[in-house]
């Protein structure tokens, strides 16, 4: 018999997640969190997505902490901002769409102002720091195991925010030259330790960054990645 090819009106199921069709809204940075605020106009924002037919809208950039800010005007997944949050998935759940909060840390791919910037930028290996000749910091800081052990905490502990905020999907960000991309690409990640060199050792921090994310909420929301 035959099979029919999927169409984009189908639903899908991604983990513990049914979706009514497969029309999802990308992550793309709204600008609407000035200040870091989740403003009304964010939430109402993906609220028309969601009136509008889509199955699901993603909220572009949540930090995992104040440092993984690319931008001072991007909103951080922590309790301050969680009474905001919840405003804005019940917006798009009585649309009838789900929500998905795309979780991230720039590492040292950061723009934040220097009294903004608790620490040296962060990245896969240190040394020049390219992107931070436009900023005033000319070096990154290549990050310990422990380091490494902290920052997969933040981004369990930004997962675990999100699904209590509502959200119903989280998307990990490993993509666009920001810290977990940084450990992918040869062009930051000069390390010869066993999470550089070869793709497979490249790709094994933000592989266990998936892992750790998953062992938290993967029962409760779904876990997708930007890759």
């Amino acid at each position: 018999m035959p099979t029919h090819p999927s169409s984009a009106f189908d639903p899908l199921t991604i983990g513990p997640l049914k979706l009514r069709n497969r029309i999802i809204k990308s992550a793309t940075n709204e600008g609407m969190a000035k200040q870091g605020v989740v403003s009304r106009g964010l939430a109402n924002f993906h609220a028309r997505i969601a009136a509008g037919g889509a199955a699901m809208s993603t909220v572009a950039y949540c930090a995992t902490s104040m440092d993984g800010r690319t931008f001072v005007d991007q909103a951080t997944l922590n309790p301050e901002s969680a009474e905001d949050f919840r405003a804005l998935t019940e917006g798009v759940h009585r649309g009838g769409a789900a929500a998905c909060a795309q979780i991230t840390h720039a590492g040292c791919f950061t723009f934040l102002p220097r009294d903004q910037l608790t620490t040296s930028p962060l990245s896969a290996s240190g040394g020049l720091n390219k992107v931070g000749v436009m900023t005033g910091r000319f070096t990154k800081k290549k990050m310990s195991r422990d380091a490494m052990d902290a920052m997969a905490n933040e981004f369990v502990v930004a997962a675990k925010l999100a699904r209590d905020c509502g959200f119903d999907a989280v998307e990990i960000h490993m993509g666009h030259g920001y810290l977990l991309s940084q450990f992918v690409s040869r062009f930051y990640n000069k390390r010869w330790d066993k999470y550089g060199g070869s793709i497979d050792k490249r790709m094994a921090f933000p592989a266990e960054v998936l892992s750790k994310v998953l062992d938290a909420v993967g029962k409760d929301i779904a876990v997708i990645v930007k890759y």
